[in-house]
């Protein structure tokens, strides 16, 4: 027991210059923030920092553009997510065992696998109202060009178009590796039983996917919370803020435009609140822990 513990104490020694490196860069920014938030404070101005309590989280509510922002995450989040574990799940189910699959799967991963600043370009190449490729196909179809990025509803449209594209792939390349990892030998006694090869998938092997799912659904839906960088290099948050995410605002107010550290803090600190928030209700509906066997 001694010599155990001895091992136990010195192993800790050994690990812990790295956890104070780690807690120094990870507590040290958010106790920061969270501090901030508290003061308002400009980069762009010369003024001290002056504390005002919780007025900065009040105005996040008093706020248009902040309140837009909340609205199209949220609208992502109930449209795109959905989408991409119904097409990844679609897609895994639909590919496996067929003729081809190792270049399917391959061609399938490419837009996970394009940085997403090379992505955001060549989606804004093909909006383009005047040159852009899906304009002129649907001119050539007999319908009238759309201004994809130009109105409020297609350039959130396309937005979300863009999330499907890029990440349904990850959903099916997780999904894909758990169906390949199932036992065969139940999947092929029902086939004997005369069940149908839906019928196989839907009672026993989607059931014994559920893990898998609930945890694509949590990491999609943590990614989906904090989008930026497609909305940034597409869209800039327009037109207006109709295609403000929730983590682009915070950029705009704290680093493009506004210099306001203190807003931005308070942001920052509700948008973290709310992923562990969402995080935790969802572990606890789908109840992961007991479905995990942790």
């Amino acid at each position: 027991m001694k010599r155990g513990r001895q091992r136990k104490f010195v192993g800790f020694l050994m690990i812990l210059p790295l956890l104070v490196v780690l807690l120094g860069l990870t507590m040290y920014p958010f106790g920061y923030m969270v501090y901030m938030s508290f003061f308002r404070y400009s980069l762009a101005s010369w003024e001290k920092p002056q504390f005002v309590g919780l007025s900065n989280y009040r105005d996040v509510f008093r706020d248009r553009t902040a309140t837009s922002s909340i609205d199209f995450t949220l609208l992502l989040l109930a449209v795109a997510v959905p989408l991409e574990i119904l097409l990844g799940l679609a897609i895994a189910f639909l590919l496996r065992d067929t003729f081809g699959e190792q270049v399917f799967r391959s061609v399938l991963l490419i837009p996970m696998m394009v940085p997403a600043v090379v992505a955001g370009i060549a989606w804004k190449m093909l909006y383009n109202f005047e040159f852009g490729p899906i304009n002129y196909f649907l001119s050539l179809l007999g319908f009238p060009k759309v201004s994809w990025l130009g109105t409020w509803a297609f350039a959130r449209l396309g937005v979300i178009l863009i999330d499907v594209w890029q990440w349904t792939p990850f959903v099916f390349l997780v999904l894909y590796a758990g169906l390949q990892s199932l036992p065969r030998d139940i999947v092929e006694a029902s086939l004997v039983d005369g069940a149908s090869g839906f019928a196989a998938f839907r009672y026993i092997e989607l059931p014994l996917l559920r893990p898998l799912l609930f945890v694509v659904l949590i990491i999609r839906v943590i990614d989906a919370l904090k989008i930026f960088d497609i909305v940034y290099m597409v869209t800039f948050g327009g037109p207006g803020s109709s295609t403000h995410s929730y983590s682009f605002y915070i950029y705009k107010v704290g680093i493009s435009f506004g210099w306001d550290v203190g807003y931005a803090s308070a942001l920052s600190v509700l948008l973290l609140g709310a992923v562990m928030l969402l995080v935790n209700l969802l572990i606890r509906v789908l109840r992961l822990k007991e479905t995990l066997g942790f």
